[in-house]
């Protein structure tokens, strides 16, 4: 999370157009499909451990080729395999947490998102401080380095605590690839919502920055500012979900935050385009708000939406949730080539009223995504 705050020296490093820069940050998302649907088969074989280790290891490798790197045709590998050992960390480790919380009868998996979430901000938090006199490559290779060696001991630590192979089961999340793709299945009305409500996040994480910098002119560490901002409301929304649903028709709730959410998210983003040449802190402000905004109205919906995967289809719930997983990361790739060709011909900023605009759909038909019908 740490390098797309910085997207525009990378962009910078590579020195390609928007839509270039788009296709190769996409095809990252690609490798991590890829591994969705193939890297449970292997934690099946080999247990968690050697997933762990291996992928922190090529991940943490593939970061600092990727920061260093001014070449397109190496970034594009280092980032596919970057992608695809993100996604196989992703997978060990959440089969890790969902075993052992059976096993102990306890729920930390929320308390992993917001860890996620407080590492997100902290990084972007960072990157603000030092973008401005640290080098991409010092700021990736520092990070990389020290992450990287805390994360190894760590799971070396715990090497004890991992699951073996012979203890492996579908229910833990790590699906083998037979039973992935024997009788895969697609529900298109919850996948179409839950990659509307994602996009707002993914199209932020790897556009605002550059939009800030390129469109508004502020420097390095203003730029960085938009997605603090937005990954603040995040938090602020997930903090305050429970408070907010408590005592209130569900349906009613979901709806307001996704239409007020992508009201002002798209309303204040093209007030942002407009200034931009007129008053460019008027621009930041109304940029400012518009990503305040859209992570408040999307914060908890992601989470909320993901957990109907299983409510609506009649497979067991691990199997539910990586067809959901695959699907979305698959569209997700697709989308991510469209906006950044999007951001090419028409503009970052009609780039960025796309996903607000889908967003903004998904409350028309949310009542039938909140529905069961393949188990009534």
């Amino acid at each position: 999370m740490a390098l797309a705050p910085r997207f525009p020296d990378l962009k910078a490093n590579l020195d390609v157009t928007y839509g270039t820069f788009g296709t190769l940050v996409g095809f990252g998302t690609f490798g991590a499909f890829l591994s969705l649907m193939t890297m449970g088969h292997f934690i099946h074989k080999i247990g968690t451990f050697p997933v762990l280790f291996s992928s922190v290891a090529v991940m943490i490798a593939c970061l600092l080729v990727i920061s260093n790197t001014h070449s397109p045709n190496i970034f594009f590998v280092a980032n596919f395999i970057f992608g695809m050992s993100w996604s196989s960390y992703h997978i060990s480790v959440n089969t890790q947490t969902m075993h052992r919380q059976r096993e102990f009868a306890a729920n930390v998996i929320p308390f992993l998102h917001g860890m996620w979430t407080l590492g997100a901000v902290l990084s972007a938090l960072v990157a603000t401080l030092i973008a401005n006199d640290v080098s991409l490559a010092w700021h990736m290779n520092t990070m990389g380095i020290i992450v990287g060696f805390i994360m190894l001991v760590t799971i070396v630590k715990i090497k004890a605590l991992c699951i073996p192979a012979r203890d492996v089961r579908d229910e833990d999340g790590a699906i083998g690839f037979v039973e992935m793709i024997k009788s895969f299945r697609i529900d298109w009305i919850l996948s179409s919502a839950y990659l509307s409500v994602l996009l707002v996040e993914i199209t932020v994480g790897d556009w605002s920055a550059l939009f800030t910098r390129d469109i508004l002119g502020q420097e390095k560490g203003i730029s960085i500012v938009p997605y603090l901002v937005f990954m603040t409301s995040m938090i602020i929304g997930r903090l305050g979900y429970h408070r907010v649903m408590k005592g209130r028709d569900e349906l009613s709730v979901v709806r307001a935050f996704i239409i007020i959410g992508g009201i002002f998210f798209t309303s204040f983003i093209g007030l942002s385009a407009f200034l931009s040449s007129v008053n460019p802190t008027l621009a930041l402000l109304a940029l400012l708000a518009a990503f305040f905004s859209g992570g408040l109205g999307s914060s908890f919906l992601g989470p909320y939406l993901f957990s109907f995967a299983a409510k609506r289809s009649p497979r067991p719930d691990s199997v539910a949730l990586a067809e959901l997983s695959a699907t979305n990361t698959a569209l997700t790739f697709l989308t991510k080539l469209v906006l950044a060709w999007v951001a090419q011909v028409a503009g970052l900023a009609f780039a960025l009223l796309i996903p607000g605009l889908a967003f903004l759909v998904v409350a028309f038909y949310i009542r039938a995504v909140m529905k069961s019908p393949e188990k009534s």
